[in-house]
C-alpha cells in the first residue's frame, strides 16, 4: 500500500479489484500508477505495480493473438472514437462522414460491435469508429488508445453522463462535444478535424500533387521525413507554393496549412 496515496488511487485500486475483464484491470493499474506517490517509500509498491501490468499486458495480448479479442487497428492519419448514449445519432454520423453503412434504427442498443469509417477530409483520410453505447470494456479499451474522441449528444444531460463513463473508465483523451440535433454535418466534420491539430499540406511530383497530414508547426525536416529518410540526408532545398507566391527553404523553415512542397535532392 504506497504511503500517502490519495482518495483517487483508493478508487482506482477499488475499481481493480473488482473488474472482471483484463481491459478492466489494465485500465484501473494504469491509473494506480499515474496516481500512485512517487516518492522513496513508495518506490517498492510502484515497482510491483509495474510488475503487475506488465503481466496483465503480456496475457492479453496472448488472448489477442488467439481470436479470442479484437481490437481496431489504425489506419489513416488519425483515428477518433464516437461515443454517445443510445440513440444520440453516432450511427447516423459516420454514415454520413464516410462511406460506413452501420444499422440505423430507433430501437436501441442496434449497434453492437465497433462501426469503422474514413472520413476524407481535403485528401487526408480519418478512421472513425462507432462505439456500441454498451461500453464493454473491450470497447472502451479501443477508446483508451484513440487519438481524439468525439462525444455526440443531443442534450446536456447525455453529455454529463458520457464524460462520467470516461471517468469511469480511465479514459483521458482530447474530445469535442457534437450535437446531432443542432450541428451540420460540415461543421462536425471541421470540429474534428480542428481537434486533432494537423494541417494538410501537399507534395508535389513531377506529375502529380497528394495531401499528407501533419501536426500544426512541423517544419520541412518533418515533411521530408514522412516520404522517405534518405530525402533528408540528400536534401538540397525545398521550393513551397503558398497563395501564389514561391518560397525557397531548408529543413527548418515551419510549414503552413495548404502549402505545396517539393523536394529538391543532391
Amino acid at each position: 500500500m504506497p504511503i500517502n496515496a490519495t482518495p483517487e488511487y483508493f478508487k482506482a485500486e477499488s475499481k481493480f479489484l473488482s473488474a472482471k475483464s483484463k481491459e478492466e484491470k489494465i485500465a484501473a493499474m494504469e491509473e494506480m500508477i499515474r496516481l500512485c506517490p512517487k516518492h522513496k517509500g513508495a518506490e517498492n509498491t510502484l515497482a510491483q505495480l509495474r510488475g503487475k501490468l506488465a503481466k496483465l499486458k503480456k496475457e492479453a495480448m496472448t488472448v489477442k493473438k488467439t481470436g479470442k479479442k479484437i481490437g481496431v487497428a489504425k489506419e489513416g492519419e488519425a483515428q477518433v472514437c464516437l461515443l454517445g448514449l443510445t440513440n444520440s445519432g453516432k450511427s447516423w454520423l459516420i454514415s454520413e462522414l464516410t462511406s460506413a453503412k452501420p444499422l440505423i434504427s430507433s430501437h436501441p442498443y442496434t449497434t453492437v460491435k465497433p462501426e469503422i469509417g474514413m472520413m476524407d477530409y481535403r485528401g487526408v483520410k480519418v478512421q472513425l469508429v462507432e462505439i456500441p453505447s454498451t461500453f464493454n470494456p473491450e470497447f472502451m479499451s479501443t477508446v483508451r488508445s484513440t487519438d481524439a474522441i468525439a462525444i455526440i449528444v443531443q442534450n446536456d444531460d447525455e453529455r454529463v453522463k458520457v464524460e462520467q463513463i470516461l471517468r469511469d473508465n480511465f479514459v483521458r483523451k482530447r474530445y469535442i462535444i457534437v450535437n446531432s440535433k443542432t450541428e451540420g454535418i460540415n461543421e462536425i466534420k471541421e470540429k474534428i478535424w480542428t481537434m486533432l491539430d494537423l494541417m494538410v499540406v501537399y507534395t508535389k511530383g513531377e506529375r502529380s500533387i497528394s495531401p499528407m497530414a501533419l501536426p500544426i508547426g512541423s517544419n520541412i525536416k518533418d515533411f521530408a521525413s514522412r516520404i522517405h529518410k534518405d530525402f533528408i540526408r540528400n536534401f538540397r532545398f525545398a521550393r513551397i507554393e503558398r497563395k501564389g507566391r514561391l518560397i525557397q527553404a531548408g529543413l527548418d523553415y515551419r510549414l503552413q496549412d495548404g502549402d505545396i512542397v517539393k523536394l529538391y535532392l543532391i
